[in-house]
């Protein structure tokens, strides 16, 4: 395991190059080395579950891959919610010709008790030209909190010279002039240009006799505190575009900033462009956390096959993504399982889609190995009574063993009871929400399948009457209602929405016992 005081190690390191060997003039006076980049793989680490899927429609394709520790560890979720957020922004900007892809995949930069570092790239080809986009996400564990990248610097002072410090690697190691250091660089290496020259200035009218050199002050503002998780998000907002949002640490101790290809013009071509920041400049940027997860990163990189060390931390029920800001809906199922059903789930897992099933306790018997396969592929499995009886019809105490017998079967042959009521023709009363223990879903879009029996009016009216938050009514029962189904898959998915289940769109918080709701309207 490697020293996690690196700052005693470096000292020990350029005493003995200083002893050892004749012309060394210590590690502050080297040129930076190529920087060794740390980014794992997420197979890295036992524990961690990696989940991949890729959708192809007519006009596009798009695939993700992200770890799973838990459904509900933050950033778990925060990866998979951002990413959702990417996916939507592509596929409503998609052109009129052409089948572009969008690729995204996960890395992580540091792992520890303390401090969790991810790295979420998005490559997007439209058959002319490539772009990538990289951000990085870093868990404080101590909080429970998902920071911007900004959240390893200790202020925003020390923020910017750190963006100084790697215009200098660009101006000293790649001869970039001042005028064409890219973005926010050249801002920042052209401010303090002026200042270090208005220093000079002032200090030559008042010692004529004194040189320059004056060390570069700070901005003048208040510079806000970047362990506050709000304050932070302010400053990464405000630093957008920055090549710090794609940072990591490098096995020399120091900081590897990414460059995209074409970033910095005549120099880093169509390749990607790693500049080091050397580990002694970076101790004077960093925050706890940064310190944190510098030290985790060397420790992991002589490292390999550990257990991930907050799998255990949160419990594995929870939502998948965060549909609070996600274009969500929620495909329902009635009165299955049934000879269609397998179908019904090929369909959606071409599109990675995810669904609730309100099944007959009946039936559960007759179609165990579906049950079996809807819970396996991220499925929800709801309550929809015994045998479709009308529960305003019964008294508390009849609802109560309907219901309850109905969870037992599920139970048995998945290991978890529903999580919800669907009540049959969406017939209930106070009686019946009084008898529950379990949240009552209706819906906001009946696509009237069971009467038109026709596929394309079927699909033509959820394609219509979807919005942000609605739960769509259909039976997996009948064969045109599954017939109707890739037609709304593709449809929505073009328009950028997220299929998910009942859970994931109404949220954990969002649903108490006997709650009757319909639909998730999004502010």
């Amino acid at each position: 395991m490697i020293d996690t005081s690196l700052r005693r190690k470096l000292s020990v390191t350029a005493a003995a190059c200083l002893l050892l060997t004749p012309g060394c003039q210590g590690l502050e006076e080297e040129s930076p080395p190529p920087a060794e980049t740390i980014r794992l793989p997420l197979d890295s680490f036992s524990g961690v579950e990696v989940e991949s899927a890729t959708v192809g429609a007519g006009h596009s394709t798009v695939s993700y891959r992200y770890p799973s520790v838990s459904a509900s560890h933050p950033l778990m979720l925060e990866i998979r919610t951002g990413m959702a957020e990417r996916r939507t922004e592509f596929l409503e900007g998609l052109p009129d010709k052409g089948n572009p892809e969008l690729q995204q995949d996960t890395s992580f930069l540091a792992v520890s008790p303390q401090v969790v570092g991810a790295r979420v790239t998005s490559e997007t080809s439209s058959g002319v030209q490539n772009d990538v986009e990289s951000r990085t996400l870093w868990y404080d564990a101590s909080s429970q909190e998902v920071l911007p990248w900004t959240s390893v610097f200790s202020d925003e002072a020390a923020l910017e010279q750190a963006h100084l410090s790697v215009a200098r690697v660009l101006q000293e190691e790649y001869d970039v002039p001042l005028q064409q250091l890219p973005g926010l660089l050249g801002e920042v290496a052209s401010r303090a240009d002026g200042s270090q020259a208005t220093e000079e200035a002032a200090a030559e009218e008042e010692n004529p006799s004194s040189g320059g050199n004056q060390e570069i002050s700070s901005p003048e503002e208040e510079s806000r505190d970047l362990s506050d998780p709000e304050q932070a998000a302010e400053v990464a907002e405000a630093w957008a575009g920055s090549p710090l949002e794609d940072l990591a640490f490098s096995a020399a101790g120091g900081m590897a900033v990414n460059m995209a290809p074409g970033e910095v013009p005549g120099v880093s071509g169509g390749e990607e462009l790693v500049l080091p920041v050397d580990a002694e400049s970076v101790e004077g940027f960093m925050s706890e956390l940064g310190f944190a997860a510098r030290d985790a990163a060397l420790d992991n990189h002589s490292q390999d096959g550990t257990e991930f060390p907050l799998g255990g931390s949160f419990p594995e029920e929870g939502i998948s993504m965060d549909c609070a800001r996600l274009k969500c809906v929620a495909l329902t199922f009635d009165d299955g399982p049934g000879e269609h059903t397998g179908r019904l789930l090929d369909d959606l897992a071409e599109y990675d889609a995810r669904a609730t099933f309100y099944v007959l306790g009946r039936l559960v018997d007759e179609f165990p190995e579906v049950l079996q396969r809807m819970d396996a592929e991220g499925h929800e499995l709801g309550n929809h009574t015994w045998k479709h009886d009308d529960l305003a019809e019964m008294s508390a105490e009849q609802v109560r063993e309907d219901i309850t017998r109905t969870n037992e079967a599920v139970q048995e042959v998945t290991g978890s009871e529903p999580a919800t009521i669907r009540p049959p023709y969406g017939s209930l009363n106070e009686t019946v929400s009084g008898a529950v223990e379990q949240p009552l879903i209706l819906w906001d879009v009946d696509t009237h399948d069971w009467q038109s029996r026709d596929s394309g009016k079927i699909a033509e009216h959820a394609l219509s009457h979807s919005e942000t938050g609605s739960v769509v009514l259909l039976h997996d029962i009948h064969e045109q209602s599954v017939e109707a189904v890739p037609e709304v898959l593709e449809g929505l998915h073009e328009q950028g929405y997220h299929f998910v289940t009942v859970t994931d769109l109404f949220g954990l918080e969002g649903m108490d016992s006997g709650e009757v709701l319909t639909d998730a309207r999004m502010g």
